[in-house]
């Protein structure tokens, strides 16, 4: 009886042993196979959040005077958002500096810390003392164009989230300024999310 249990028991074990090393198979070849995908993605979010967030950085400078005065007053001033609120724990930030009568905006975003796969994109604007913005290259150009005509398409219906952009390390700010993530199609297989000022 001793021996039976004993049999049935080692050919149990087997067969879990069996099993998990078989799921591991089909796990690693899964993430082999969507690899690809998964890499378009993480990248067209991030080109997504930094565009979307230099162009945020720009309306918020131009109609805010006081954090326009700010920048001025500093030079140059960097602004972050918490990346835990930020949908997949993504990271952006932009960095604001006075120029000529303009201001010279530069963003970064980056996948968040559970990546598979880690993305980083960075972008930078112009914004000329008259209101127009400039871009390093018609290519900035382009990608500046895609945001703006993903905006135009956020319904009202569209859920969005708050984002306050303040200065990091948790240093008191003067003139934070807030922004809004929405939802959109068409810049990877699956949807991404775009930085919207909050007015």
């Amino acid at each position: 009886m001793n021996v039976k249990i004993s049999s049935l028991a080692e050919q149990t074990a087997k067969c879990i042993f069996i099993a998990a090393v078989l799921a591991s198979f089909v796990f690693f070849g899964w993430r082999v196979v969507t690899k690809r995908a998964y890499v378009e993605h993480e990248r067209a979010q991030c080109e997504a959040l930094a565009v979307s967030a230099a162009l945020t950085a720009a309306e918020a400078v131009s109609k805010d005077e006081a954090l326009a005065k700010l920048v001025r007053e500093l030079g140059e001033a960097e602004f972050v958002t918490d990346h835990m609120s930020m949908p997949g724990n993504n990271t952006a930030s932009v960095t604001i500096g006075a120029e000529q009568g303009g201001f010279l905006i530069r963003s970064k975003a980056a996948s968040g810390w559970n990546s598979r796969s880690p993305q980083s994109i960075e972008f930078e604007l112009r914004l000329q003392p008259g209101g127009e913005i400039t871009y390093k290259n018609e290519n900035d150009k382009k990608r500046a164009s895609r945001i703006r005509a993903a905006r135009a398409n956020i319904s009202n219906k569209d859920p969005l989230k708050e984002h306050l952009f303040t200065f990091p390390h948790e240093r008191p700010c003067p003139a934070p300024f807030t922004a809004l993530t929405a939802k959109v199609s068409g810049f990877s297989d699956k949807p991404v999310y775009i930085l919207i000022l909050n007015e």
